[in-house]
């Protein structure tokens, strides 16, 4: 269809300009690199930075320029997709009102989706020695950003009463991240599945 001119024409809105190929698409950003890297996880497909490269119309180089390594890319993907999951854990727990240790029943149900997640599948198949690495290891970000999670839950745990264990939020945050890693990432540590059952009534059983 031709675009109306003239003096009775409406202006046209902004998608119709952009339609009629007035106006260039607006050119892809950093956080569609990050839509493009989570939807590909979702999926269980690889991370391939090539693939999403070519999928937001740009090249490598400037797809590295705005995450880093694919490693990093990862890590970010990883850490968004398990603080989203934390927060509406949290949200239902609280809405239910769950007796004993919110802390153990967030993360129990946290572990319960992972070990079925599409992408987790995918890495803990393909690339299990880096997956555990970027999830457990000491000096990563995703460590240290899901440590301080558990440790803001266990510190309302303990104010409130829920948890009376006599070991700081700092302290107990170690050991309850060592227990959920145990339960889900045996494939890479005793090459057995993951066991999500396990993981609750352990962590039920410690966080009295």
């Amino acid at each position: 269809m031709e675009p109306i001119h003239g003096a009775d024409a409406e202006p046209q809105t902004p998608l119709q300009r952009q339609l009629d190929g007035a106006v260039p698409q607006a050119r892809a950003t950093p956080l569609d690199a990050l839509a493009v890297a989570r939807r590909r996880f979702h999926q269980g497909l690889r991370l391939d930075m090539r693939g999403i490269a070519a999928e937001l119309g740009v090249s490598r180089v400037t797809l590295h320029r705005w995450v880093g390594t694919r490693e990093q890319l990862l890590t970010e993907v990883l850490w968004e997709s398990t603080d989203r999951a934390l927060d509406r854990f949290e949200r239902e727990v609280v809405a239910r009102g769950c007796h004993g240790s919110r802390t153990a029943e967030i993360l129990s149900r946290w572990a319960r989706d992972v070990v079925d997640h599409p992408g987790v599948r995918y890495l803990q198949e393909e690339e299990p020695d880096l997956f555990f690495r970027l999830l457990t290891h000491n000096a990563s970000v995703f460590q240290r950003r899901v440590l301080e999670r558990i440790r803001q839950l266990l510190a309302d745990d303990i104010e409130h009463g829920r948890v009376t264990v006599e070991l700081s939020a700092e302290e107990l945050a170690y050991v309850t991240v060592r227990i959920v890693e145990s339960f889900i990432h045996t494939p890479s540590i005793t090459g057995d599945a993951p066991d999500a059952d396990g993981n609750a009534r352990v962590l039920h059983a410690v966080l009295r």
